[in-house]
């Protein structure tokens, strides 16, 4: 049983760089954790601001394709009110043949009661003449 020497703290180079590497892998795994916390709060920032841009985008969308069928609607409206205006125009355009034709026929009616016209009045000057020649002989 002898006398035992106390411990005295000894560095050796070893010990010394096991330390500096523990140091330096715990300043590494907080930096890394803080970079990756860092990092993933701004995705989730990114994401939530890209999601609410889709959303307004396609709100955007929506309200466009309403103005386009909109649009659309009144177009077809149009449309319908140019195809009746081609049913009218063709009404009209046979209405007009028609009334040319019958405006034909009466001036072709006018045409004969006027040389009907005119023969009864030649003989009634001839009446007249004939009426007044037998006044005249008595």
């Amino acid at each position: 049983m002898g006398i035992t020497r106390a411990r005295t703290m000894e560095w050796n180079l070893n010990t010394v760089i096991q330390l500096v590497t523990l140091i330096g892998m715990c300043v590494g795994g907080v930096t890394i954790w803080v970079d990756k916390s860092r990092d993933i709060e701004e995705l989730q920032n990114w994401r939530g601001g890209h999601e609410q841009y889709h959303k307004e985008r396609l709100a955007e969308v929506k309200a466009g394709e309403g103005r386009a069928e909109e649009r659309f609607r009144s177009i077809e409206s149009e449309v319908r009110k140019i195809d009746q205006l081609s049913y009218r125009v063709t009404v009209v355009e046979q209405s007009t043949t028609t009334t040319a034709t019958a405006i034909k026929e009466l001036q072709s009616l006018v045409s004969q009661q006027a040389g009907d016209i005119k023969v009864v009045r030649e003989i009634l000057q001839r009446i007249e003449a004939g009426q007044r020649e037998g006044i005249d002989r008595r």
